[in-house]
């Protein structure tokens, strides 16, 4: 076997399967976060023909009202979760994962062709249950670095987070991608928030093992105009969580979700961009969070 360690947001992971598993090839957005650091990581994932047969409970179904969301299916098992994964709601389950019950341990079948699929979300999923808490959160968001300040951009699928950044991109010079669909956030010990790149970044290949600090969070709104308004706690503390990764049926996982939100929009300033996918919606939001 052949384990890799990597490092997102300053908490390392372990992949392991056979060494000459060509699947390996697969992986070049870990690149990037490979470490050779010596210690313990938080998690380890392997790689598996077939995972032991145990007696299952049906605890989550996964389902959603849109057709190209993944569907995780949350079992009870006897040594802890297994968790069947489909690329879309309707798509044959194409791979299979055993969680110990702390999420620190896990074992992956890959069921057909859909390797890297399998593989990005079998590692989101433990990195998103095992930093829980640890003050991080794993979100589903885009974010745009300028001066070295991160804007993030949240909202439902389609709201358009991906468009708003290319915006910033091409009419706000100095602008950068820094991820597109899954950054980390992190509550320091100092009260400061940072998010950081990660391997995953759904459809934009935006693979970079950077950080800076969180200046802003922005809820994206299709509108027939262009503008921002400032959220309450309230307000900031909903669009938080419905971006964020976790499983709430662990109510040690909820708890350490719910902490480290409060700490974030206590922190950090919330705003509602209601806009069109034009140049001077780009120019609002950076008016609007403070150039």
């Amino acid at each position: 076997m052949k384990d890799q360690k990597y490092i997102a947001a300053g908490h390392v992971f372990e992949l392991c399967m056979n060494d000459d598993d060509p699947r390996w090839d697969l992986l070049a957005n870990y690149l990037p976060f490979l470490t050779t650091c010596g210690c313990e990581p938080l998690f380890s994932l392997r790689v598996v023909e077939r995972l032991p047969e145990e007696s299952l409970t049906m605890l989550l179904a996964g389902d959603s009202e849109d057709p190209g969301m993944p569907r995780l299916t949350i079992f009870r098992s006897d040594s802890g979760y297994r968790i069947d994964m489909s690329p879309t709601q309707s798509a044959p389950v194409c791979g299979r994962l055993a969680l110990n019950e702390d999420y620190s341990s896990g074992m992956l079948e890959i069921l057909d062709s859909a390797s890297r699929f399998a593989i990005d979300n079998a590692l989101m999923l433990m990195y998103a249950f095992r930093t829980s808490v640890l003050h991080t959160l794993e979100l589903h968001a885009s974010v745009v670095v300028r001066d070295g300040l991160a804007r993030m951009f949240l909202g439902v699928s389609g709201a358009g987070k991906s468009t708003h950044s290319r915006m910033w991109i091409e009419n706000l010079p100095g602008s950068e991608l820094l991820n597109d669909d899954n950054p980390i956030v992190r509550v320091l010990p100092d009260g400061s928030v940072r998010i950081y790149g990660s391997p995953w970044s759904g459809k934009t290949p935006c693979y970079r093992n950077e950080d800076a600090p969180l200046s802003a969070f922005v809820s994206i709104k299709k509108a027939p105009y262009n503008k921002i308004s400032r959220q309450d706690l309230i307000e900031a503390y909903s669009s938080i969580y419905s971006s964020c990764s976790g499983f709430r049926a662990d109510v040690k996982m909820a708890d350490g979700i719910h902490s480290t939100i409060e700490a974030l929009v206590t922190s950090v300033p919330g705003f509602v961009l209601e806009c069109l996918p034009d140049a001077e919606a780009a120019k609002v939001c950076l008016d609007g969070t403070g150039n």
